[in-house]
């Protein structure tokens, strides 16, 4: 029995993925603060839930939050009640729901992949997916993608085992449907989506001669599997119209979803193959096997004989002339005639003329996937159903079904984050594990191999550039170049003592990130991957542990905070200071979501912020954080300052005012300049 088979034999296997995970994303998860607007806004949300006991509505200050449903909100609610309650602050508390769902989600990759590609491969394939820089990292933010990749994948390990065994198993179903019912209360259709094309497309790709896929998914539709859906979904979507008058739905689906579909939302846009440019990185360390799990599934997927290439020339041809026809159809949509009105018709086709390419493409894959399955050219068809397919066959079009039109969905939307990938990197990984075995069992992919371990290199290189002082200090002087309130000797000063940080994980990183690749071109295989995936984890770890904390330049609202503490002026927390601390914080120029959980839910922030002092002394102390580089407000920042500072003299206010704090706000890139003014009735603080 060779090593692999012993670790991936018995419970042991299930511990041993579970730890990597979990112990890979565990920094980051306490020492971190909030470095997402999003992230920020998901823990508000469930913060004000646990404070109000509603756990209907979802609330971000005095508004509605009508975007996702309410289940990871649940879930971090419940964990923050569990170890802190509400009126804690950490921001970590929130984060247990991803990082349990992450690591969860390696285990459900494992069991997923078992009944395809095998137990050992598997195991390969789910210690690489667990140990990725996307899922670690997405494991340490408390957002919707640690528990959404979990639940999709448990949905589809589900329909695995029907397609593979066709033995109409009622438990499957029933899982199916409840791992979908969950998926759909954390993330809305994203998860049912995924699940839907990894069994479609299956299903497509092994259609026999006269059209049929086999019936495997025949018992999805015993009655007791949609009812649990149902059940799941329907009470609380029927509770939340009723409790908003019907406004979630527009919010969520009129507003937020078609946003995403309809162009760049929120600024999040980006170039030509947006996901694929973010591997070498994201994907990074199963990037050393990326290519050669591609071309195993070549190897498994292709016509017999030298027909090989006739099949992609003719699969490409068909894939241009659908894209291009439904193209050109999407983008005439706007100017063709349609009906006047505010009707349903009338909507729909505004909505549909504005998707523009966003649907064409997995149609045009699943057009693909009905050709090649039945035949070999032009010419010549031969049927290759279900009965007529070798297990493995089927199970490698199960997992390049689910890995392509997902990938090929997230790549073409006009909204691009990162994350939005993660629910295909399950499915590439396995594919990964699927080729590494092979390689591990003698099998010579020369080509492949040296194009995967470049790759490697690649995003080993772009990960210790990033997390290496001498690249922090560029970017730090590149922004101080954009200060226009302060001197760039200025700030850089400032900035002096965040200039370095320990690198000795670095160099054990960089030290495994070597071990890794001459251990591949020694064709070492399992040792390669063993110190890939231990490069990454040191990696991972040396960014959290060291890099990330101490670039305070890079975190607005943790130099808010000290520009704040400089005049007392935290809201709650004047266990240090002679005088009382505000009750709230009224920010000027700046309104990132991260410091109204950190700094307390009845901040004010523009364009609700005051310009005017109170005239009623029980209002004090007054406490202003000014970004002095905002430059879109109106009136200037510097005016209305100016003004603040004229109403106090009139009204015999003392001024406190700190030091300048700079910052570089990450969601727009913009720089910040915090300057805390207090205002004190009776005199100054002390006096």
């Amino acid at each position: 029995m060779t090593f692999l088979d012993r670790i991936s034999s018995g419970w042991k296997a299930w511990v041993l993925l579970f730890v990597i995970t979990f112990g890979a994303a565990a920094p980051g998860v306490f020492n971190l603060p909030a470095l997402d607007r999003d992230e920020s806004r998901f823990a508000q949300a469930s913060k004000q839930m646990l404070e109000s006991g509603d756990y209907i509505r979802l609330r971000y200050q005095d508004e509605l939050r009508n975007k996702k449903p309410a289940g990871i909100h649940w879930l971090q609610a419940g964990s923050t009640a569990l170890f802190t309650g509400a009126d804690a602050k950490q921001i970590w508390t929130y984060r247990v729901p991803s990082w349990l769902g992450a690591a969860l989600a390696t285990l459900a990759c494992f069991w997923c992949g078992m009944p395809l590609i095998g137990r050992r491969a598997s195991f390969v394939g789910a210690a690489l997916f667990g140990t990725t820089l996307l899922l670690t990292s997405e494991a340490h933010i408390s957002k919707t993608d640690g528990m959404l990749v979990f639940l999709t994948t448990l949905s589809i390990g589900a329909l695995a085992r029907l397609y593979m065994r066709g033995d109409q198993s009622k438990r499957m179903a029933l899982l199916f449907w409840t791992a979908t019912g969950l998926v759909f209360l954390i993330k809305g259709p994203v998860g049912p989506m995924v699940a839907a094309y990894a069994g479609i497309g299956a299903w497509v790709w092994t259609k026999a001669a006269g059209g049929k896929g086999g019936d495997w998914w025949r018992v999805l539709l015993w009655w007791p599997g949609p009812a649990i859906f149902v059940a799941l979904v329907l009470p609380w979507f029927l509770w939340i119209q009723a409790a908003t008058g019907g406004e979630f739905i527009k919010g969520a689906v009129g507003k937020d979803l078609k946003d995403k579909f309809t162009g760049a939302s929120e600024g999040h846009g980006g170039w030509p193959f947006y996901h694929l440019t973010h591997m070498p990185a994201w994907f990074f360390p199963a990037t050393l096997m990326l290519v050669p799990g591609c071309v195993a599934a070549w190897h498994r997927l292709k016509p017999r004989g030298d027909l090989g290439w006739k099949w992609l020339r003719d699969s490409a041809l068909i894939s241009a002339f659908v894209f291009a026809f439904l193209t050109v159809l999407l983008y005439a949509l706007p100017y063709l005639p349609r009906p006047e009105g505010t009707g349903l018709v009338a909507k729909s086709l505004t909505t549909l003329s504005t998707l523009k390419t966003l649907p064409a493409f997995p149609a045009v894959l699943l057009a693909v996937f009905w050709y090649i399955s039945g035949r070999d050219d032009w010419k010549h068809r031969w049927p290759i159903g279900i009965d007529g397919l070798t297990d493995e066959t089927r199970a490698i079009r199960f997992l390049v079904a689910w890995a392509a039109l997902t990938y090929a969905f997230f790549e073409l939307m006009p909204t691009l984050l990162s994350h939005y990938i993660l629910p295909a990197y399950p499915a590439i990984g396995l594919l990964c594990g699927y080729a590494a075995v092979q390689l591990m069992e003698g099998k010579r992919m020369p080509v492949s191999r040296w194009i995967s371990l470049a790759l490697f290199a690649v995003g080993a290189i772009l990960l210790l550039a990033v997390s290496f002082p001498g690249v922090a200090i560029y970017f730090m002087e590149e922004t101080a170049a954009d200060f226009t309130t302060a001197a760039s000797s200025q700030v850089l000063e400032a900035w002096t003592s965040y200039r370095s940080f320990p690198l000795w994980l670095w160099w054990l990183g960089f030290v495994l990130v070597g071990l890794a690749i001459i251990e591949f071109a020694r064709r070492r295989d399992g040792l390669a991957i063993l110190f890939a995936i231990a490069a990454s984890i040191a990696i991972g770890w040396h960014i959290r542990i060291f890099m990330l904390p101490s670039q305070v330049w890079l975190q607005p609202t943790e130099t808010a905070r000290a520009a704040l503490e400089d005049v007392c002026g935290v809201p709650g927390d004047d266990a240090n200071c002679n005088t009382t601390a505000p009750q709230r914080i009224l920010a000027l120029g700046y309104a990132e979501p991260s410091y109204i959980l950190t700094l307390g839910t009845q901040n004010l922030h523009p364009p609700e912020t005051p310009l005017d002092l109170p005239t009623d002394p029980s209002a004090y102390p007054v406490v202003y954080l000014v970004n002095f580089e905002d430059r879109k407000a109106d009136p200037a920042i510097a005016d209305t300052v100016a003004t603040l500072r004229a109403e106090a003299e009139k009204l015999n206010l003392c001024v406190t005012e700190s030091q300048p704090h700079y910052a570089l706000n990450y969601s727009n890139g913009d720089p910040v300049n915090f300057r805390a003014i207090r205002f004190d009735t009776g005199g100054c603080p002390g006096e």
